[in-house]
């Protein structure tokens, strides 16, 4: 696993083992996120569409798991990094060539979810000897009155699929360029190494 340089400010240090041997990740974290906890999001089609999720989160924000094919996030402030990967693991070996495809197809995808609003920029980015690709997307609930914002990276590992969020979601006025800096700045701090 390669190591970090230099950490943000105000910052701790993670590693996790992620399920079925698909790796181990480290990565830095604000301090503030101060819970972490895990889940399986059983969708309807089974296994092929379940997704195993990493959460960390300030311990004074309420805990909210999302399940199933469909559901309604509830009128909550939301402070988190999410870690997000298929329960179906093909093991093989990834092709690079993929990456513009692959990053296209998620660009799609976050699009088509009411909950992330709109994409304000997007970009392919090499750190930690992995190609990422990372967007950008902001919005304003009108039916909740509130503004979000989200970062999303999507890399691959054994060439299954991992995804990292970072998501804010309050009443307040969000400084979207702090929040899209702050998170890509945490986001290199990731580094992976294949499992067994």
């Amino acid at each position: 696993m390669n190591t970090i340089e230099t950490f943000p400010e105000n910052s701790t240090l993670e590693t996790m083992t992620l399920k079925d041997s698909l790796g181990t990740i480290s990565f830095s974290i604000p301090e503030r996120f101060d819970t972490s906890f895990y889940w399986t999001n059983h969708s309807d089609c089974g296994k092929p569409c379940d997704h195993e999720l990493y959460r960390y989160q300030p311990k004074s924000f309420p805990i909210f798991m999302e399940t199933g094919f469909y559901y309604d996030i509830p009128d909550i402030p939301i402070n988190q990094f999410t870690i997000i990967h298929s329960s179906y693991f093909p093991f093989q070996d990834g092709d690079t060539s993929r990456n513009l495809v692959r990053h296209e197809h998620f660009k799609k995808r976050l699009s088509f979810d009411e909950y992330n609003g709109t994409i304000r920029s997007d970009t392919i980015e090499k750190f930690g000897g992995r190609y990422f690709s990372i967007v950008y997307l902001t919005g304003f609930d009108r039916e909740k009155q509130k503004y979000f914002a989200k970062i999303a990276a999507l890399t691959t590992i054994k060439n299954n699929e991992i995804e990292f969020h970072y998501d804010i979601k309050t009443k307040d006025t969000i400084n979207l360029n702090d929040f899209y800096q702050n998170s890509i700045r945490f986001l290199r701090t990731v580094r992976m190494s294949k499992g067994v």
